[in-house]
């Protein structure tokens, strides 16, 4: 078994890498390689040669493995690897302008993807990479939002950060996530919009709490904001909270009686509305098209409760 952890790329010695991963971008698809000894897609990356910057590895990896010439890199973060594989690399984004041929090398194919391939090469690690990658670009957007910083017990610190700054060791902010439900027991989901973290795929409303909002507010603001709709305060409750790596995410629900014609979509937030079962939800979970919940199979069971 291998575990992941994450780190800033400030916080790491650069000379202690040795290898580059690239998750790269194009036209809103993923490009994948595949091995020519593999039935399995991965992201493509490399080990580090001899004196060379950890960031033309990356180049260099991006452009053997994918043919890609014309991209803009952008480091996300630094990961180690103990257990069976060990380790510590630096994670990219690639936005990439235009694909070039593939050169002659050990990479038989190349594909563009939607979001993420059905088989890994390495299913214990990229997975966790490329939803680094995704949460990395969520927090790309906006990045100029203000946050109220939590302590571990979640009290208020009295300090603010920008959406685009570094979280200290034990710091925290506050997150919602928001489940609607019709009156006929459907959820309501929404698109990500196109050059989002996650574009493409459906998700519940949700998203931070600005500075000087509680829970309640940042929900009701959020469901205005991404559907157009105005639930009653009192018609929601909070079914769950869970203290995660940076936030704590408040997880409501509200029962709301409306059309698909009362929903307004948010530009550049949101692409598409649709109401779903429970069942079409874990149907989506497992096909890799609904944004990942790690409670998802529980919700059912809060709400009923």
């Amino acid at each position: 078994m291998t575990e992941v952890r994450f780190y800033d790329p400030n916080e790491i010695e650069d000379s202690t890498l040795g290898f580059a991963v690239v998750a790269a971008r194009f036209d809103g698809q993923w490009l994948y390689s595949r091995h020519y000894l593999r039935s399995t897609w991965e992201l493509p990356g490399g080990h580090r040669e001899p004196e060379e910057r950890i960031d033309n590895t990356a180049s260099r990896e991006l452009l053997e493995e994918t043919g890609a010439e014309d991209f803009i890199l952008h480091p996300v973060c630094v990961y180690e690897l103990s257990g069976d594989l060990c380790g510590r690399g630096m994670l990219y984004f690639a936005d990439v302008r235009s694909p070039g041929a593939l050169p002659l090398s050990e990479i038989s194919e190349v594909r563009l993807f939607d979001y993420a391939p059905d088989s890994w090469t390495y299913p214990e690690v990229h997975p966790l990479l490329f939803r680094k990658v995704q949460e990395w670009l969520c927090m790309k957007m906006g990045a100029d939002e203000l946050w109220d910083v939590y302590d571990s017990e979640r009290r208020l610190t009295g300090r603010t950060i920008r959406r685009s700054e570094t979280l200290a060791a034990g710091e925290y902010h506050l997150c919602v996530h928001i489940w609607i439900t019709a009156p006929d027991g459907r959820f309501l989901i929404t698109r990500r919009a196109p050059g989002r973290g996650y574009a493409g795929m459906w998700e519940c409303t949700g998203g931070s709490a600005l500075a000087g909002e509680d829970s309640l507010t940042a929900a009701l603001r959020e469901v205005s904001e991404e559907t157009g709709l105005a639930p009653a305060p009192d018609s929601g409750r909070v079914v769950m909270s869970i203290r995660r790596e940076r936030d704590f995410c408040d997880i409501w629900h509200f029962r709301h009686d409306f059309s698909p014609k009362d929903i307004v979509l948010q530009e550049g937030e949101t692409c598409g509305a649709r109401l779903v079962s429970f069942g079409e939800l874990l149907r989506m979970k497992a096909e890799g098209t609904l944004v990942p919940f790690a409670y998802l199979e529980e919700l059912c069971g809060w709400i009923g409760g």
